[in-house]
């Protein structure tokens, strides 16, 4: 055949071949070029063209897994290659040598081969160059010269019109970000690549998925983490993408020991270590075997003894690659094994010895220095030093907070601190000091409600993506009503939600919060002003109660938290069973006598040991995890009494504060009944004629949009409605009001919001609480946005009982009660509906 004829061939399958490894399919690029090899091959005058195709083999070939057969062909191109694609060479062999771990020899590849390149002749292969680089020197920890070499990449790629990889730039700056703590940036980067990459190059959606997983885990989101990498292994796998699926278990194994699962985590880290051997990646093997020893010491797999000689061999390993930040994490690791194995000489000698993190440090690395120097000064017989220590961690775990702006990752990150938090606590257990229980308590929980609120920038994808998801929701529920099929509308849900979290998470925060500091446990009895204050604590499995009251404050034991947790879930059920359902007579008198037989278990765990100390005062409590949705009112030492419930002592004074602050609309009352209500229209009437010109939503005209107007301007705001709450996002609980939902994240956009809500519906009090007691549902969202109180069943609720329950409990408000006091006078009798006065009481 005519040698211009077979090199068009060749030059085809090439550009096929390269086309199928930017969209992440290296299998089928292999194929491709080796098809092109073979046209080249058949004539000596194609050294050209049979040289690039080696080069781009190379690449492909090392995506497999089959790393030195990719070396090999790239010599084999060498001999081949002539002046002009010298750079491309040198730049593909630097590649396989980061890829290899060998990050000094690709370092000099790089710069040789961009020094030959130019932006006006091989554009493409210089943005490559550039990008890649960029990732040898993040590794280094060099991250100013990373990020100066990626702005440059995405500027030549805009001027070339280089979409693709403009996206990757991208991409790789929000890794940057990820590092730098800037996590609102780097996730609203990796959505906008994502965009880019599903229309130019869906086989990058894998790589992406776990760079946002990596993301989410530093944001402590370590559930949705893991569904990130599910799919990204999935991926991985389908297109043999052996570096990214090796990169997927290493973050796999670090969400797991976040989620504390360490058991989980050494097996994803052992088997990320095994894939990156078998690259042959030293680097990123070691580090995942630091993972592996982590988990195995938080896990008691092995003895403190021999993880100390574990990380002190991995420390020199990780220092002699390079890798100083974790050779750091490795001594400490070390250091605490020693503590524990009772050596605290030693472990204080070595601390002593190394130097602390950097200021560009990870989070999680300052954080376990603060942690490891603890415990060395409290082995060593000096509280306050370790004190200090615990403190000026927390106080850094709240300036990384502080950098986000959506409650979502605000609550997440609490899980970073859980061990300074336990640590601390437990140390004022010890101690026995009430005030230091106190201190500790609100250090460690509902921190993300104390920080400035922030509402969330205007964004025309996500409002269109919220009205979108309303009407889906609408139709959902109409079809549920008429007795239709609803799966064909699950995907869409789905993805909208998605979308709609994923653009919360780029909401930049308040940043210059000051760490909050708890108000001295005398203004806090004043405060009271004759009520009694109990804030539940636990340490491991035990559960403890402070109580305060004007007498004294003390400290008591209660019993099995999970016991507790348990109670409050049967309980919970068994109200819920009650509601609104016509039962046999025999039946309802079983589930009756279930109901009080589980109410009396939990009373006589949380509230009998306390009641002595308590006696007949009002009570202001504050929970811990699964008791945060007790129903209070259901208990027998509560059934008549005031019971106030807040996440923290500091947002219980928050929303005092707010409850007596003066505003023109403290007297403007909202009423709104949303539609399929048995009675809901009557209740509003009812409800709206004992307050004097309250403004009254009913029909089609209780839209969520009316609402939310009218709850702006309102002092207090009543809404009867179906309700929903979402566990697996909070944030989407909904009130059904005409037309769709109102949910927790259109609350997030109220610009000022009633003193007082009142909702009378289903399972709106509760809400998903995580590490560090903090609590999203729509009762925080409605604190966060500046309600003071807010009264919600944690249950189901029954329509003629929630109507009869609402119009006697706004009955006493208007009399003058308070709404705690309203809401235990309303509920007298008819102990089974699950409302609860939440905030300020």
């Amino acid at each position: 055949m005519d040698p211009a004829a077979l090199a068009r061939r060749a030059t085809r399958w090439h550009a096929a071949g390269l086309a199928s490894s930017d969209a992440g399919q290296p299998g089928l690029a292999a194929r491709e070029l080796r098809a092109g090899l073979r046209v080249a091959r058949r004539h000596p005058g194609l050294r050209d063209i049979h040289a690039r195709l080696l080069i781009s083999l190379a690449w492909a070939e090392s995506e497999r897994g089959r790393v030195e057969l990719g070396f090999r062909l790239l010599d084999e191109a060498e001999a081949l290659v002539a002046s002009p694609q010298r750079p491309i060479l040198l730049g593909q062999r630097a590649l396989l040598l980061k890829r290899n771990g060998r990050n000094a020899e690709a370092l000099r590849q790089y710069d040789e081969a961009i020094g030959l390149l130019s932006d006006l002749t091989h554009p493409s292969d210089l943005v490559k160059a550039l990008n890649n680089r960029s990732l040898v020197h993040l590794e280094a920890g060099h991250v100013r010269l990373a990020r100066t070499d990626l702005r440059s990449c995405a500027e030549i790629a805009a001027r070339h019109g280089l979409g693709l990889h403009v996206a990757m730039a991208r991409t790789n700056l929000g890794c940057l970000d990820v590092i730098a703590g800037d996590l609102p940036s780097a996730l609203r980067a990796f959505a906008r690549s994502e965009a880019d990459y599903r229309v130019l190059a869906p086989g990058r959606l894998a790589n992406l998925a776990v760079e946002r997983a990596r993301a989410l885990v530093a944001a402590g989101l370590y559930r949705e983490a893991e569904r990130q990498l599910a799919d990204a292994v999935d991926r991985a796998t389908q297109q043999q993408l052996g570096h990214t699926y090796a990169d997927a278990l290493q973050v796999r194994a670090e969400a797991a020991l976040l989620a504390g699962e360490p058991v989980a985590a050494a097996r994803w880290a052992r088997r990320a270590r095994a894939a990156f051997l078998g690259r042959t990646n030293v680097r990123r093997a070691a580090l995942a075997a630091l993972l592996e020893l982590r988990a195995d010491q938080a896990a008691g797999a092995v003895d403190q003894a021999t993880v100390a000689r574990r990380a002190g061999v991995l420390a020199g390993r990780l220092a002699r690659l390079g890798l100083h930040e974790d050779a750091r994490v490795a001594g400490m690791v070390r250091v605490r094994a020693l503590v524990a194995a009772g050596q605290p000489g030693r472990a204080a000698e070595l601390i002593g010895r190394q130097a602390g993190p950097r200021r560009a440090a990870r989070l999680d690395t300052r954080l376990l220095w603060h942690l490891t120097r603890a415990e060395v000064a409290a082995s060593a017989g000096r509280p306050a030093e370790a004190r200090r220590s615990l403190l000026t961690g927390m106080a850094a775990l709240h300036r990384h907070r502080a950098r986000f702006g959506c409650a979502d990752l605000q609550t997440g990150a609490a899980v970073h601190g859980r061990d300074l938090a336990r640590a601390g606590l437990t140390a004022a257990l010890a101690e026995g000091s009430p005030t230091a229980v106190y201190r500790w308590s609100e250090r460690a929980r509902a921190q993300a409600l104390l920080l400035p609120s922030v509402r969330p920038p205007d964004d025309p994808v996500a409002a269109e993506a919220l009205e979108e998801l309303r009407q889906l929701r609408h139709s959902v529920r109409q079809a549920e009503l008429a007795g239709r099929p609803t799966r064909a509308f699950h995907s869409r849900l789905e993805t909208l939600q998605r979308v709609i979290r994923e653009h919360a998470w780029s909401t930049p925060g308040p940043r210059d919060a000051a760490p909050p500091t708890p108000t001295p446990l005398t203004a806090v009895t004043a405060e009271l002003a004759g009520a009694a204050l109990v804030v539940y604590v636990s340490a491991g499995d035990v559960l403890r109660a402070l109580v305060v009251t004007d007498r004294a404050a003390s400290v008591v034991v209660l019993g099995d938290r999970r016991t507790a947790e348990e109670a409050v879930r049967r309980l919970r059920a068994d109200l819920d069973a009650q509601a609104g359902r016509a039962m046999p007579a025999r039946l309802a008198a079983v589930v009756r006598a279930a109901t009080r037989q589980d109410a009396d278990r939990l009373g006589a765990i949380v509230l009998d040991p306390v009641l002595p100390l308590v006696g007949d005062r009002d009570l202001v409590v504050v929970p811990t995890g699964l008791l945060l949705t007790t129903p209070w009112h259901a208990l027998p030492g509560c059934g008549s009494r005031p019971v106030t419930v807040a996440p923290s002592v500091a947002v219980w004074l928050a929303a005092r504060r707010r409850l007596h602050a003066g505003s023109p609309a403290a007297g403007a009352v909202t009423v709104v009944a949303g539609p399929g209500i048995h009675r809901g229209e009557a209740e509003a009437r009812a409800v709206a004629s004992l307050h004097r010109g309250a403004v009254v939503l009913t029909g089609p005209a209780a839209t969520p949009a009316a609402a939310l107007a009218a709850m702006a301007d309102a002092g207090l705001a009543h809404i009867a409605a179906h309700g929903q709450h979402q566990t697996e996002n909070p944030l989407f609980s909904m009130l059904e009001l005409a037309g769709g939902p109102l949910m927790g994240y259109d609350v997030q956009e109220l610009p000022s919001a009633p003193r007082t809500v009142v909702l009378s519906c289903c399972d709106l009090g509760l809400t998903d609480v995580r590490h560090g007691d903090e609590a999203l549902g729509m009762p925080t969202a409605l604190l966060a946005a500046g309600t003071a109180t807010v009264v919600a069943s944690v249950g189901r609720v029954a329509d003629e009982a929630a109507t009869e329950i609402m119009v006697a409990y706004h009955r006493s408000v208007v009399a003058g009660r308070p709404p705690a006091a309203a809401l235990a006078e309303a509920v007298q009798g008819n102990e089974s509906a699950g409302f609860v006065c939440f905030g300020a009481g």
